[in-house]
């Protein structure tokens, strides 16, 4: 199941069909707090997240993801890669895919980190 959280309806909406399009299970949330709020909850295989958010932005996310489900795979999305970002990526705490995404980019990526976390 890929938890995808995004603040951007529009976009949301967008990805989590593609992804629904190709068999994945996707759970929906609009900023970092109801993100986690449902990882309390509910088991994923996979994090997507948007960087720059209300309340709790990607970065913050991940940080909390890590504490507890240090294994877990992340996808970080942006327009722009900040510094603080790029350093999570380049530690390996997350992956990156450059907005605006392309259909074939995101479900290539997807299938490659959930391959690898199994």
């Amino acid at each position: 199941m890929i938890l995808l959280v995004e603040d951007d309806s529009a976009s949301r909406y967008a990805l989590a069909r593609i992804l629904r399009n190709k068999g994945y299970e996707v759970i929906e949330a609009t900023d970092g707090n109801e993100a986690f709020a449902l990882f309390e909850k509910s088991h994923f295989d996979l994090v997507i997240t948007d960087l720059k958010m209300p309340n709790q932005t990607g970065l913050v996310l991940i940080a909390r993801i890590r504490v507890k489900w240090p294994n877990m795979p992340i996808l970080l999305m942006s327009g722009f890669l900040s510094e603080a970002a790029g350093k999570l990526v380049a530690e390996g705490l997350a992956k990156f895919i450059h907005k605006p995404i392309e259909p074939e980019d995101l479900v290539a990526t997807v299938q490659r980190l959930l391959r690898k976390s199994n």
